[in-house]
């Protein structure tokens, strides 16, 4: 078959031509002895169908094809098989457009998938890789982004792939750890919420209809306790309303406005369960990230502002940001990040000048994140034998006002009080 084909050399020149082959995996193969990548490739014949607007899809595939972004969600854990599994069909000769067009077939997420062929489409009509993963910085991250920028310009794509696969696994292995050490609170509270909910809408009403018909005297917490369930059972539809918008207010002020976004960040900086485990894991993410950045050729003063905007915590992502003109002007990172002791523990600052030093920072943030990662890993297997006892606590004083407010009365009704 006769393929038009684009490549790039090890200098990050782009080549096109026009080329035999028994296969676009032969030809991926014939380029790469000749120090070419091959970035995408399709048949001639295929490719005057296509422009002759041919084999288009139909309305009923249009349209179903529309519903697929109504959930436009990707876990990380799909993104880490997509990385690897792209980086190892590369290397087994496949060109970009034929790894892509293979992976948007085998994903499950019916987003990922329309992402995947959109992809390799812009791919196939002469975009880059990278400018094209530009386009869904709602599905990729600037990490992932500018690893693949780096590594495509270089001719490097295989390698670089390689080790964003292994950023995005430790990426998702913290995660895990911190959900790990909150599912069972939020369990706890879940069924806590639940029950009493049955109990105000099933149990009180009963209850209070009972009181009602013996005619007497209830407490002034009964009395709070049996108003509030009439009030749900009666408006039951106001309230859920409200509990909607309460929702809504506080996910727009935690999320979308400074003020909240700080409120948050610095409650967990002070509170004294969660400010270490804080600390631990901006701290891994930030050497985590840095690291994978530089080991992929990206400059520092670009590493920093990527890193920068993959932290979560507002103070830790403004210090980077300040680092970023200091570092510009000469000053090294370590001696930046040390005016904010609040927020970096002293061993970040001390190995750091100790990469720098010695011309090994890479290495030593790759150290440090490991480190700070085993930190993390012990802090969060702690954090549930921690919030454990407050939950009880917490639980324990609802349960006792709740049947302190019942059993009086009824208490009253056996004395004849």
């Amino acid at each position: 078959m006769e393929f038009e084909y684009k490549a790039v050399a090890k200098d990050g020149q782009k080549v096109t031509g026009t080329r035999e082959s028994a296969s676009q995996t032969a030809l991926a193969r014939e380029l790469r002895d000749e120090g070419l990548f091959l970035v995408g490739a399709r048949d001639r014949s295929v490719a005057v169908k296509a422009d002759a607007g041919l084999g288009g899809a139909n309305f009923f595939e249009k349209l179903s094809t529309s519903f697929d972004f109504l959930i436009k969600h990707v876990s990380l854990q799909e993104k880490v098989v997509f990385s690897r599994h792209l980086g190892l069909m590369i290397k087994a000769g496949f060109s970009l457009n034929k790894a892509l067009e293979t992976l948007t077939r085998q994903t499950t997420n019916k987003y990922f998938a329309s992402v995947l062929k959109d992809l390799n489409n812009k791919v196939a009509a002469g975009k880059s890789f990278y400018d094209a993963a530009s386009d869904y910085k709602n599905v990729f991250s600037p990490v992932f982004i500018s690893m693949i920028q780096v590594g495509e310009s270089a001719g490097k794509l295989e390698e670089t792939l390689n080790l964003a696969t292994r950023h995005l696994r430790r990426e998702y292995a913290l995660r895990r750890k911190i959900r790990g050490a909150l599912a069972y609170p939020a369990v706890v509270i879940s069924a806590m919420i639940a029950v009493g909910a049955l109990m105000i809408i099933f149990v009180l009403p009963q209850l209070a209809t009972t009181f009602s018909e013996l005619n007497i005297e209830l407490p002034l917490s009964t009395k709070i306790i049996f108003g509030l369930s009439d009030f749900i059972v009666k408006f039951w539809y106001l309230v859920l309303a409200l509990l909607i918008a309460a929702v809504y207010v506080f996910y727009f002020f935690t999320k979308k406005t400074e003020l909240g976004r700080k409120t948050v960040d610095v409650m967990f900086l002070k509170l004294p369960i969660f400010s270490d485990l804080t600390k631990k894991l901006n701290s891994a993410r930030l050497a985590r990230t840095l690291s994978s950045l530089l080991s992929g050729g990206v400059p520092l003063i670009e590493a920093l502002k990527i890193t920068a905007a993959t932290l979560n915590n507002f103070f830790y992502r403004k210090a980077v940001l300040a680092a970023i003109p200091e570092v510009e002007k000469g000053h090294t990172l370590s001696s930046v990040l040390a005016r904010y002791p609040h927020l970096f523990p002293p061993v970040v600052t001390e190995m750091a000048a100790v990469g720098e030093e010695t011309g090994s920072l890479t290495v030593i943030l790759k150290e440090l994140a490991r480190f700070f990662e085993n930190e993390v890993s012990i802090s969060t297997k702690s954090l549930s034998s921690i919030v454990e006892p407050i939950i009880m606590i917490v639980i324990g004083i609802a349960v006792g006002i709740f049947a302190l407010s019942i059993i009086q009365p009824i208490y009253s009704i056996g004395t004849g009080l």
